[in-house]
């Protein structure tokens, strides 16, 4: 970590009632970012929908399980790590949706690469997937 990076961590556990927590902590720590409000809005539904991920398919719905965000803000970036500890996410199990029907699942990971500049994934990990989210700002 540079001097120019600050980092802010939060903890969450697996029960989807802890969204709007995460949601109203990352919301605080978007905007003294310098990012539009387009952009915070953006990277809060990105790591909603992990969260969501993370809480339906890492835990099997499971509570009480961990899941850490945290958020380094670097000159040209926000850089978000969702963590857990549950079953790593398999890349071969996702399938993009239809968007000429009414897809019935997809859409979440599909939102997330929608929502932010880029998304990647490591389950080289003793337990678990880490989730990196980025968003650029815009040149001023």
């Amino acid at each position: 970590m540079t001097e120019l990076e600050s980092v802010s961590r939060f903890e969450m556990t697996s029960e989807p009632d802890q969204l709007a927590r995460m949601r109203s902590w990352l919301w605080t720590q978007l905007v003294g970012q310098a990012l539009s409000l387009e952009a915070c809005s953006a990277v809060l539904v990105a790591v909603g929908e992990i969260c969501n991920n993370v809480i339906k398919h890492a835990y099997g719905s499971a509570a009480g399980q961990p899941i850490v965000i945290a958020l380094r803000a670097l000159p040209d970036r926000v850089i978000i790590d969702v963590e857990d500890e549950g079953v790593p996410y398999d890349p071969r199990a996702y399938a993009p949706p239809d968007l000429d029907a009414v897809p019935e699942r997809g859409m979440g990971l599909f939102l997330v690469r929608q929502s932010v500049d880029d998304v990647a994934f490591d389950v080289a990990r003793p337990r678990g997937t880490r989730w990196t989210l980025v968003k650029y700002r815009s040149p001023s």
